[in-house]
C-alpha cells in the first residue's frame, strides 16, 4: 500500500462516514465498477441457471448457488476498487485475467466453506487479498482490522441484503402492473417459490429461472457498494492504527520545509559574499565579563526577603485509599462485545421504526372500525349470487343431475364424449360458483374460468386445469377422449367435488 499515492482524503473517521467514503468512490468510478461487476457475476449465474436451474430442473439451488458465489465475485470488485483509489481503471479483460491469480491468493476456499456467513466480509477480504498474509498472522491481522468497525461492518451487510431483495420485488411489481387485468406472473412465481401444485410445471421453470436471472441482475447491482464500504472500513482501520494521515502530513511537511530551507541557505550564501564579516573581537571581553559576574548576581537575588523565609503550613485532608489493581477483561471479550454493541445500535433502531409502524397500523384499523360503527364507511357489500350461465353453458344445480360423475360415466358408455365431458365442466363450474364462492361472470370464457379458480388458491384447480384442457378439445377441435382419460376425469369429479351434485 502506498498511502501518499491514494487519491482520497485520509481523516479520521467514524464507521458510518467510512461506509459512505465506499459508496461515493463507487459513484466516482460507477462506469468501470458495474461494467466488471456484470461482466463477472452474469457469466458464471447464466451457466448455473441453464446447467443447474434448467438441465437439473433445480432452480432453487441455482439461485442458493448464485448467493454462495459472492466471495468468488467480491475478490473481482475489489481488485478494481483497489486501483480505482489511485487513480487507476482497470478494464473488464484486465480483471478477467488478474481473477485466477486473485483466486489462488486471496484464500478463496475457506471463504466459500466456513467463512462463508461472516458478516463482516467484505472488511476483512482486502486482508487476504491486497496484503497476502497467510496462516495466525493473517487471523490476527483480520481480527484487528475488524475490531471497532463491526456495527458499521454489520449495517451494511444488513442493508445491501434487503436491497437486493427490495429492487428485485420492486421490478417485479411494476412487470405485474404494466400486464393486463388479467394477466398475472404472480400465479407462478409464488408456487414456484413455496413448491406447491401448479397448472404449468414447464411454464412456471421458465419463471424461477428469470426470478434467478434477475436475482443476479440485482446481486450486480448491489454488491460493489458492499464491498466498497467494506474496503473503506479497511481504509479507516489501516488510518487509526498506522496514522496514515499523520504520515501524509509529515511528508508534506518535510517536502515544503525542504523547499523552504534550500530557499534560506541560497539566501545566507548570498548575504554572507554581500556584508563585510562582523568585529568578533570587539563583544568577546563583555561576554567574559558577564560570565563572571553571574554567580554574584545569582547571590544578591537569594537575599532578597521573598526567597529567605520557610513557613510550616498544616491542613486535613481525607487519606487516600490504595487502588487495587482490578484484571482487566480479555481481549477477545472486548471485541465480542464492541461488535454486538454496534450490531445492537441497529437492532434496536429496527425495533424503533417496526414499533412506530406497528402502532400506525393498529390505528389505521382501529380508526377504520370507528368509522364503519359510525356509519362514515360501509362495510364491504355481500358477492353477488352466481349467474345461471358461464360461457354459454347452464351451471344452475336445478340443472344438474343428482350424480354428475355417474351421469358423465354412462354418457361416455353410449359414445356421447362432448356431452360427457359437458357435463362434467358444467358441474365442475356449479360446484366451484356455489360453493366456494369465485365469482365467475356471464361473459367469461374458458380461460377466463381458469384464471379465477387460479387465483382463488381452490383446491380443485389441477382438476379443473385438465378438466377445461379436455372439454376445449372436444369443443373445438372435435377431438373425442380416449377411454381412459375419460374415466380419470369421472373419478377425479368425485374426488375434487364428491359424488352427489
Amino acid at each position: 500500500m502506498r498511502p501518499e499515492q491514494l487519491t482520497l482524503v485520509l481523516r479520521p473517521r467514524s464507521g458510518m462516514e467510512a461506509v459512505d467514503l465506499g459508496i461515493r468512490l463507487v459513484q466516482a468510478h460507477a462506469r468501470s465498477i458495474f461494467a466488471t461487476s456484470f461482466a463477472v457475476i452474469l457469466p458464471p449465474a447464466l451457466l448455473i441457471i441453464a446447467i443447474v436451474g434448467y438441465a437439473l430442473d433445480m432452480p432453487s439451488l441455482a439461485g442458493t448457488l448464485i448467493w454462495w458465489l459472492k466471495p468468488l465475485y467480491d475478490r473481482a470488485l475489489l481488485h478494481g476498487l483497489s486501483h480505482a483509489v489511485f487513480g487507476e481503471q482497470p478494464g473488464v479483460r484486465q480483471t478477467w485475467r488478474a481473477l485466477p491469480g486473485l483466486i489462488r491468493r486471496s484464500a478463496l476456499l475457506p471463504a466459500l466453506l466456513w467463512r462463508r456467513l461472516d458478516p463482516l466480509r467484505s472488511t476483512r477480504l482486502p486482508v487476504d487479498q491486497l496484503e497476502g498474509l497467510k496462516g495466525r498472522v493473517a487471523r490476527d491481522r483480520r481480527r484487528i482490522v475488524a475490531n471497532r468497525v463491526g456495527g458499521a461492518g454489520f449495517g451494511l451487510m444488513f442493508c445491501c441484503a434487503n436491497f437486493e431483495y427490495v429492487l428485485l420485488f420492486g421490478v417485479i411489481a411494476l412487470i405485474e402492473n404494466l400486464l393486463p387485468e388479467r394477466v398475472s406472473i404472480l400465479e407462478h412465481i409464488w408456487p414456484a417459490m413455496t413448491g406447491s401444485e401448479v397448472i404449468d410445471p414447464q411454464q412456471a421453470l421458465w419463471v424461477a429461472l428469470a426470478f434467478n436471472l434477475g436475482y443476479a441482475c440485482m446481486v450486480a447491482l448491489i454488491e460493489p457498494f458492499y464491498v466498497a464500504g467494506g474496503f473503506a472500513l479497511y481504509l479507516k482501520r489501516r488510518t487509526d492504527l498506522e496514522a496514515w494521515d499523520v504520515e501524509l502530513l509529515f511528508r508534506r511537511l518535510a517536502s515544503e520545509g525542504a523547499k523552504r530551507l534550500a530557499m534560506l541557505a541560497l539566501l545566507v550564501v548570498c548575504g554572507a559574499t554581500l556584508l563585510p564579516a562582523p568585529a568578533a573581537e570587539a563583544s568577546e571581553p563583555r561576554r567574559e565579563a558577564a560570565i563572571r559576574q553571574t554567580p554574584k548576581a545569582i547571590a544578591d537575588v537569594l537575599k532578597a526577603p521573598e526567597f529567605g523565609k520557610s513557613r510550616k503550613h498544616q491542613q486535613l485532608q481525607f487519606r487516600a485509599e490504595p487502588e487495587t489493581k482490578t484484571q482487566d477483561a480479555p481481549g477477545w471479550l472486548k471485541r465480542w462485545l464492541e461488535f454486538w454493541r454496534g450490531a445492537g445500535r441497529w437492532m434496536a433502531e429496527g425495533l424503533r421504526i417496526a414499533g412506530w409502524i406497528g402502532i400506525a397500523i393498529v390505528a389505521a384499523v382501529l380508526l377504520r372500525l370507528l368509522l364503519r360503527q359510525l356509519g362514515v364507511m360501509r362495510a364491504r357489500r355481500t358477492p353477488p349470487p352466481p349467474p345461471a350461465e358461464v360461457a354459454g353453458l347452464d351451471i344452475r344445480p336445478e340443472s344438474l343431475p343428482d350424480d354428475v360423475a355417474e351421469a358423465a360415466h354412462q354418457l361416455l358408455a353410449s359414445g356421447r364424449h362432448r356431452e360427457a365431458l359437458g357435463l362434467l365442466y358444467r358441474g365442475a363450474l356449479s360446484r366451484l360458483a356455489h360453493q366456494s364462492q369465485i365469482p365467475f361472470a356471464r361473459g367469461d370464457t374458458e380461460g377466463d374460468c381458469l384464471m379465477r379458480v387460479t387465483r382463488a388458491g381452490s383446491g380443485a384447480r389441477a382438476y379443473f386445469a385438465q378438466l377445461t384442457r379436455s372439454w376445449q378439445g372436444v369443443a373445438y377441435a372435435h377431438a373425442a377422449p380416449a377411454a381412459d382419460e375419460g374415466e380419470r376425469l369421472c373419478a377425479g369429479w368425485r374426488e375434487a367435488f364428491g359424488g352427489g351434485q
